[in-house]
């Protein structure tokens, strides 16, 4: 890993990103979320809205962390269709996966949006125009 997470300093971080996605780590691995174009690009954008992210309260940095794993998540859907096959199948079973990556994104901007409308203080979740 590069530099030290400035937001997300916990461990298994990785496992809180991928969960938000509905994923598992076969298809999305640690050393994929802990690239410089992932973890620092997510948390340069979120520290860009919430400056002071240092110094807000306790109780707030909940959803300072949430928002960054939402804005993780929300660069890997960029690689996910790459990633994730559209069938899988076994000696007795066969199925398809549905996953709009472009939906999901929109779903996960928009979560990551109320957790910031709630650290600085926005009556109501505005898309912030961070990603692409």
């Amino acid at each position: 890993m590069g530099a030290t997470n400035k937001i997300l300093t916990k461990d298994f971080w990785q496992n809180r990103v991928r969960e938000v996605m509905g994923i598992s780590e076969p298809y999305l691995p640690d050393e994929v979320l802990e690239m410089p174009d992932i973890i620092d690009v997510a948390e340069s954008n979120i520290i860009d809205i919430v400056p002071g992210y240092k110094t807000i309260p306790k109780s707030k940095k909940v959803y300072l962390e949430s928002a960054t794993v939402c804005e993780c998540a929300i660069l890997a859907c960029d690689s996910m269709s790459a990633r994730l096959p559209t069938k899988e199948s076994g000696p007795h079973a066969s199925f398809e996966i549905e996953v709009d990556w472009a939906e999901k994104k929109q779903e996960l901007q928009d979560k990551r949006d109320v957790h910031l409308s709630k650290i600085i203080g926005m009556p109501k979740p505005v898309y912030f125009a961070i990603t692409r």
